[in-house]
C-alpha cells in the first residue's frame, strides 16, 4: 500500500501501479495537498494530460498548486527559455524537433546548470505513465531528480509503446529502478471494485504476475467475468459470433461501454468490424494519416476529380457508399433517361461533378451522410474531413493547412471516445469501459505479446470476452 505521504516524502522514487489500481487518484491527492511551490506533473501524451487535467479540476485541486504538460513540451519550453545553456535554438514559426530538443534539454537537466531555477520554481516533480519514457526522457527526468524530489509512476506490463530506434524505451531494470528506488506496489484493484467486480480484479492482478513471469494464462480460470470464444476456420462465424456478442452485451447492459480492441497492425480489420455493427465507431489515431492523405488529394480539386476522391474517402468511412453505381447513376440522369427522380444526394452528385468545388463537396459528404441508407462508422475521420472543407472554404485557406490546424486541435483536447468503440491496444491504452471484447488475441503472424494481452485484458471493468484459437495465451 501507497499513502499520500509516502510521495510527499520521498526524494527519489517509484511507484509500480498496476492498471486501475488508483494510480491516477493517488496522484490527484498528492498534488492536493497545499505547497509553497506548485508540482511539476509530467505524462506523454496530450490525451494524458487532458485526462489528469479534468481529475484535478473534479477533485478541486487549486491550478495553483501544479503545472501539467507533457515531456515533449515542457522540453519545448525550456529550450525556449534557455536556448544558450541547451545548446539548441527552436524557431517557433517551424515544427518542433522533438528528439533533437529532448536530446538537448536531458543534458541540460542533467549538467546541472538549471538546477537552481527548478529547485525555485517547482516543489517536486511527479511523472506519469514512466513505463512509456524513451531513454531521452528519462534523461530529463533523472536530470530534474538531481534539483528536486522527483517520483514516478508506472507498470512495466504496460510498456506497449517504443517504436523508436534511435530512441529506445528505458529499460525498467537497468535505467527506472536503478535510478528511482521502488516506494511500493498499488494492490486494490479499484477499477473492478467499484462496480461490484472484485473477483474480475483479483484475477487480473494474479494474470497480470503469471504473464509477468513468462508463464500462459489460462482464460478459463475466471468463468464468471471472462468468456473464452474459439475462433474456427470460417471468418463468417467468426463475425457472426463477434456481433451476437456485442448485441447481447448492448441488451444485458443498454446504458454501459465496450471496447472492443482488434488488431494493433491492421487498422483496415477494424474498421471492417466498426462498419458491419451498428453503433460502433472507431478510435482514430491522433496522426489521421488517412484523412490527411485524402486532403492533399483534395486540395485545389473541383468537379468529376473532387467527386471520384470523395467517394474513394467515403468507401472507408461509410457503409454502402457504392460509388460506380452512384457514377453510373449521374450519367443516366444526365443524359434524362432516368425512370425515377433523382434523389438529394444525386443531386448533390451532380452538382459537384460539374465544376463543383468545395462547398459542393460539403453539400454531398452532408447529402450522404443523411441518407438513410447508409451509415458513417469512422465518425471522427469523416468529421474531420468534412470540418476542414468548411473552414478551408470559410477562410479561403489551403485545405492541407487546415487538416493540419484543426489535427492539432483535437490532439491537445483528448480524443472524443464513443460508448462503443474499435480500436488497438495502442489506441485504447489508458482508456476502461465496462465490457472489453479482444477480437483476436492469438491471430497467427500478429499474436497479442503478454504487455498487451494484460492492457487488452484490463480495459474491461465488469466483464472479458476474448476471442481466439486457444483458451491459453500467449
Amino acid at each position: 500500500m501507497v499513502e499520500v505521504s509516502d510521495i510527499i516524502q520521498a526524494r527519489r522514487g517509484h511507484v509500480e501501479a498496476p492498471a486501475g489500481c488508483g494510480k491516477t487518484q493517488l496522484i490527484v491527492e498528492s498534488v492536493g495537498r497545499e505547497t509553497q511551490k506548485p508540482t511539476l506533473i509530467l505524462t506523454h501524451t496530450t490525451a494524458g494530460v487532458a485526462a489528469l487535467r479534468q481529475r484535478l479540476k473534479l477533485r478541486s485541486v487549486p491550478t495553483s498548486n501544479y503545472r501539467l504538460s507533457t515531456i515533449a513540451g515542457w522540453a519545448l519550453k525550456i529550450v525556449a527559455m534557455f536556448p544558450e545553456r541547451a545548446g539548441l535554438r527552436h524557431d517557433p514559426l517551424l515544427a518542433p524537433d522533438y528528439p533533437a530538443i529532448q536530446a538537448a534539454v536531458g543534458a541540460l537537466c542533467v549538467s546541472g546548470n538549471i538546477s537552481r531555477e527548478l529547485h525555485a520554481t517547482y516543489a517536486r516533480l511527479l511523472v506519469d505513465e514512466y513505463q512509456d519514457c524513451s531513454v531521452s526522457q528519462h534523461a530529463i527526468v533523472n536530470g530534474i531528480a538531481n534539483a528536486i524530489p522527483t517520483v514516478v509512476f508506472g507498470d512495466p506490463m504496460q510498456a506497449i509503446f517504443g517504436f523508436n530506434a534511435n530512441d529506445p524505451l528505458a529499460n525498467w531494470r537497468d535505467h527506472v529502478t536503478a535510478a528511482f528506488p521502488l516506494i511500493g506496489q498499488l494492490t486494490v484493484p479499484w477499477r473492478w471494485n467499484n462496480l461490484g467486480a472484485n473477483d474480475l480484479g483479483a484475477w487480473l492482478l494474479q494474470a497480470r504476475e503469471i504473464l509477468r513471469e513468462g508463464q500462459s494464462l489460462d482464460l478459463r480460470t475466471c468463468r464468471n467475468r471472462v468468456v473464452w470464444h474459439s475462433i474456427g476456420r470460417d471468418p463468417n462465424a467468426l463475425i457472426s459470433e463477434q456481433v451476437r456478442v456485442q448485441y447481447e452485451i448492448s441488451r444485458q447492459y443498454p446504458t454501459e461501454s465496450i471496447l472492443f480492441i482488434g488488431d494493433s497492425i491492421q487498422a483496415q480489420s477494424r474498421h471492417n468490424y466498426a462498419s458491419r455493427v451498428h453503433g460502433v465507431g472507431v478510435v482514430e489515431p491522433v496522426d489521421f494519416g488517412d484523412v490527411v492523405e485524402f486532403a492533399n488529394q483534395m486540395n485545389g480539386q473541383v468537379g468529376q476529380e473532387l467527386l471520384r476522391i470523395c467517394l474513394a474517402f467515403l468507401s472507408g468511412v461509410m457503409t454502402n457508399v457504392q460509388g460506380k453505381r452512384l457514377l453510373d447513376r449521374i450519367k443516366t440522369i444526365e443524359a434524362k433517361r432516368n425512370r425515377t427522380p433523382a434523389t438529394n444526394t444525386e443531386l448533390a452528385a451532380i452538382a459537384l461533378v460539374n465544376g463543383g468545388g468545395y462547398p459542393h463537396a460539403i453539400a454531398f459528404l452532408e447529402a450522404m451522410r443523411a441518407d438513410a441508407d447508409r451509415r458513417v462508422y469512422r465518425y471522427s475521420a469523416f468529421n474531420l474531413l468534412l470540418e476542414g472543407l468548411m473552414v478551408a472554404t470559410q477562410a479561403d485557406k489551403g485545405l492541407v493547412e487546415t487538416i493540419a490546424a484543426l489535427r492539432e486541435q483535437r490532439r491537445h483536447a483528448g480524443r472524443i471516445v464513443p460508448t462503443k468503440a474499435v480500436g488497438s491496444t495502442l489506441l485504447l491504452k489508458g482508456l476502461e469501459a465496462h465490457h472489453a471484447v479482444i477480437l483476436d488475441a492469438d491471430r497467427p503472424g500478429n499474436a497479442m505479446s503478454r504487455a498487451h494481452l494484460y492492457v487488452a485484458l484490463s480495459r474491461g471493468a465488469r466483464s472479458i470476452h476474448v476471442f481466439s484459437r486457444s483458451p491459453v495465451l500467449p
